[in-house]
């Protein structure tokens, strides 16, 4: 079977013009990641990242459409290195070491970013939209598809909704995150992933 690969806001962009420098390409990518980490979102223009880059704002414009695309590029460029699914374990302690790092990611600048983008799709559709296409929906689907294997291998019960488990999961950490701005460290995630696996296991053992 052949696989293809699904290309980003940018190498879309990129097939219809001539070839980058990719000196240019990651310089461009982490300028606007580090003003992510340091300005809300609406305050950030493509003529400074341009500038922060080295290169003129017709080179970005070149490869970038829009500036929410350009933004979401170099989150993912940052997030495609530091949260990997791992393909080889049993899917529950996979699932769990991917949660455990999300909880890493969350720390920091890096938590920063997170909740400045969360915070600027509630205003910016347009950001919303490519948020929601390029982030949210492939996490969301490599997320849902190894519980579903861990239902699979009995790891949690056939009855599990894996919607509400996921939420179960990831709600806490958003909480703290983007509500009560407190630590987001491995103790924690670990007990908020044992809970809800346990809760949920109890839950059907008594039904």
């Amino acid at each position: 079977m052949r696989l293809v690969k699904v290309k980003t806001g940018s190498e879309r962009k990129r097939s219809a013009g001539r070839p980058r420098s990719e000196a240019s390409r990651i310089a461009i990518l982490d300028a606007a990641y580090g003003f992510l980490q340091s300005k809300p979102v609406a305050t950030i223009s493509t003529v400074h990242i341009a500038r922060k880059a080295g290169v003129s704002s017709a080179t970005v414009y070149r490869w970038w459409s829009t500036k929410e695309a350009l933004l979401l590029d170099a989150f993912l460029h940052k997030t495609n290195h530091e949260l990997v699914l791992k393909t080889e374990g049993s899917p529950l302690e996979r699932l769990k070491q991917y949660v455990l790092q999300v909880g890493r990611f969350f720390t920091g600048e890096n938590g920063i970013v997170v909740a400045r983008l969360l915070t600027a799709i509630q205003d910016n559709p347009i950001l919303r939209k490519e948020f929601m296409e390029r982030v949210y929906s492939p996490r969301d689907k490599e997320f849902r598809t190894i519980v579903e294997k861990a239902i699979q291998k009995r790891q949690l019960p056939a009855g599990t909704e894996v919607s509400v488990f996921l939420e179960m999961i990831v709600g806490p950490l958003l909480a703290r995150l983007l509500i009560r701005h407190e630590q987001i460290d491995e103790p924690f995630v670990a007990a908020v992933f044992e809970h809800v696996v346990a809760g949920t296991t109890a839950k059907h053992v008594t039904e």
